[in-house]
């Protein structure tokens, strides 16, 4: 059950009509809306109407919306009351106010004329009519008169009904006012009809005597000109169920309404976990969202959603959503001083073979109390370790070595190289790399520091050797991968080459045949100048005249020269031509030669 409260109305039915026509005021709660966080909207409702009802139950012409949502309101002016004697101030009968009634006039009894079910009066105070009731005013004045009941134990009695003319369709308000008599739990129960069809639901007073309410509902007329207007009781039980109703009211309304969807920009920034980190080994924050967002600014001016920050401290970032919205986020930064660093690596070289080098770092600088540097090294082979406390560490064989030192979290990293004493070098040259089969190769070697030798030919034969003498091998079409060991003691080093053998070459005939004289005259018999190829891929040929003018030229290997000049038969006489020429090996060749044209 809606509750609205009536105003006093100052227009007429029919200047309501014209208004729900098209003309009355409407309502504009604007476009639908995207909010930030934190903001707030106020929907405001011109104060021209009699009552207003929103969504969210206030009966304001404002509200304030602080969440997502779909907000309306409903609007309405109302004409002119057709109720005669509403507020029962025309008498104490139900005749002398136009109504009529199934209750029937107080009988008297032990607690004055209500003392029995199903009876009414009309007077100023319930008690004046029962002295169980309680002493309550009207609700119009405060001193007149209301309907008083002692409610009928018959669901569906009516209490009040009164027959009035009204426009068709047409929303018409139909409202009373009603209060409990006693204060007694056994309310009554009452409902609105129209000419015998129930409105809205069952409304009740409050178990309190003398709370008036006003309880209403909006009916249209369709196509009725008339209106049996009912206020019927619903309660049955003959104890309690005892009412007053003041200020019946009837008339036409005009509902205006309207909608707005409300939302809020969900769009967040997050400027990222809080770092710690050495200051010799900077981190970046890197700002993220969940949406689209532009503008990123950090408080230290940096644009962007990257920050390199390089002190300690709170930083935030702002950006900007794809509404307009600013939306920000912190990070906490601590940056870790390092005052020493890694001065210089340094190696000694091993026997080849052995393990006999060293490693050791220095450093600069000082290392923060009750942090002392831990050294951890490792390297390749064996003897490798994860954890060597120590600057120095020996007894290694040829290879990189990595440190880490590491002071309160923070470290310093570098490499060193330990090198063998004399290492062998492994090196070939073979001449030549690539040729026809069968294929004699030279091999040179040119290694260094070695004392013995493995050569692998790459066509199954191998040669172990204690000397760098050259060496001879003959190859057949294939593709070969040299390998030439060289050692010194327990090192060694290798060389690698390849040699590529081709199959002979094939010898293709080539020619240009061609006849020096012909008749262009269109006869069907020797009217082109063309040449027979044999294996050619392309051809260039010139055509000049006995005074060296180029009259024909064409790259085309099939061309012919149908003997005209620019559109025009050439004269007859001796011509000479030139040509260049590329065979199917890539073979090239030109000439010249002269030919006769005749008609």
């Amino acid at each position: 059950m809606k509750f609205i409260l009536i105003l006093t109305v100052l227009i007429t039915g029919n200047q309501l009509f014209a208004q729900c026509n098209g003309s009355e005021p409407q309502i504009n709660l604007g476009n639908d809306t995207v909010l930030c966080t934190g903001e707030t909207l106020n929907l405001l409702v011109q104060p021209i109407y009699d009552f207003y009802s929103w969504s969210t139950g206030s009966s304001n012409n404002s509200i304030t919306v602080n969440s997502s949502g779909v907000y309306s309101v409903n609007a309405s002016i109302i004409g002119a009351n057709v109720i005669l004697n509403g507020d029962f101030e025309g008498g104490n009968t139900a005749a002398l106010n136009n109504f009529s009634t199934a209750y029937i006039p107080g009988t008297g009894g032990s607690w004055g004329i209500l003392s029995n079910p199903g009876t009414y009066a009309i007077s100023t105070s319930p008690n004046n009519v029962h002295t169980n009731f309680s002493n309550c005013p009207d609700h119009t004045s405060g001193t007149g008169n209301m309907l008083i009941a002692n409610g009928s134990s018959t669901a569906g009695t009516s209490v009040w009904c009164q027959t009035v003319n009204v426009f068709p369709n047409i929303d018409y308000i139909f409202s009373c006012w009603a209060m409990n008599v006693i204060s007694d739990p056994n309310i009554s129960n009452l409902q609105f009809f129209v000419n015998g069809v129930q409105i809205g639901g069952i409304f009740s007073t409050t178990p309190i005597g003398c709370e008036w309410l006003e309880f209403n509902d909006v009916w249209n007329s369709g196509a009725n000109t008339t209106a049996q207007l009912c206020i019927v009781n619903q309660n049955i039980s003959g104890g309690g169920n005892d009412f007053a109703l003041d200020d019946i009211f009837f008339a036409p309304v005009c509902l205006i309404s309207d909608t707005i969807v409300v939302s809020y920009d969900n769009t967040i920034i997050d400027a990222g976990p809080d770092l710690v980190f050495c200051e010799n080994i900077p981190e970046n924050c890197v700002a993220t969202s969940n949406g689209s967002v532009s503008n990123y600014l950090w408080n230290d001016g940096t644009q962007g959603n990257i920050l390199a920050p390089i002190s300690s401290g709170t930083y935030s970032v702002t950006g900007t959503s794809a509404n307009g919205c600013v939306i920000s986020d912190f990070v906490d930064i601590t940056v870790k001083q390092v005052d020493w660093a890694i001065d210089q690596i340094f190696t000694g070289p091993t026997d080849c073979g052995a393990s006999t080098g060293y490693v050791s770092v220095a450093t600069n600088g000082v290392f923060e109390p009750g942090f002392p540097a831990i050294y951890t090294w490792s390297g390749p082979g064996s003897g490798s370790s994860n954890f060597i406390n120590a600057s120095v560490w020996d007894n290694l064989s040829s290879g990189w070595y990595y440190i880490d030192i590491v002071s309160n979290g923070c470290h310093e990293v570098d490499s060193a190289q330990v090198v063998p004493l004399n290492s062998p070098i492994a090196g070939i040259i073979a001449t030549p790399l690539f040729g026809y089969t069968p294929l004699t190769v030279d091999f040179s070697n040119t290694s260094q520091n070695a004392t013995s030798y493995l050569w692998d030919f790459g066509n199954g034969i191998t040669l172990p050797i204690g000397n760098q003498n050259s060496q001879s091998q003959i190859y057949t079409t294939g593709v070969y991968e040299i390998m030439l060991v060289a050692y010194n003691g327990n090192c060694s080093d290798t060389a690698y080459t390849t040699i590529n053998v081709l199959d002979p070459p094939i010898i293709l005939p080539v020619s240009l045949i061609t006849s020096n004289v012909f008749t262009p005259n269109s006869d069907g018999s020797n009217d082109v100048f063309t040449f027979q190829l044999e294996n050619i891929v392309q051809l260039e040929i010139s055509i000049l005249n006995r005074w060296g003018a180029v009259v024909f030229t064409s790259t085309d290997i099939n061309f012919s020269w149908n003997g005209k000049v620019n559109g025009n038969l050439a004269l007859e006489g001796v011509y000479f031509y030139t040509y260049k020429a590329v065979g199917a090996q890539n073979e090239q060749f030109e000439g010249q030669g002269f030919l006769h044209l005749e008609y």
